[in-house]
């Protein structure tokens, strides 16, 4: 039942959080999309990097 009522909770908060995205703030999708994009790059320089070493 925990995780039941968890997910529930996952789902609206990101339900909310994409109405907000799209309705209020249309720039902040370019920048979660900017952040995003530099969260992987920097997985993927620091991956390379340790495999390098």
């Amino acid at each position: 039942m925990v995780s039941e009522q968890e997910g529930t909770t996952f789902v609206q908060w990101r339900e909310r959080a994409q109405n907000e995205i799209t309705e209020e703030r249309p720039q902040m999708r370019v920048l979660l999309i900017v952040a995003a994009a530099v969260v992987i790059l920097g997985i993927v320089a620091g991956t390379v990097t340790l495999m390098m070493s």
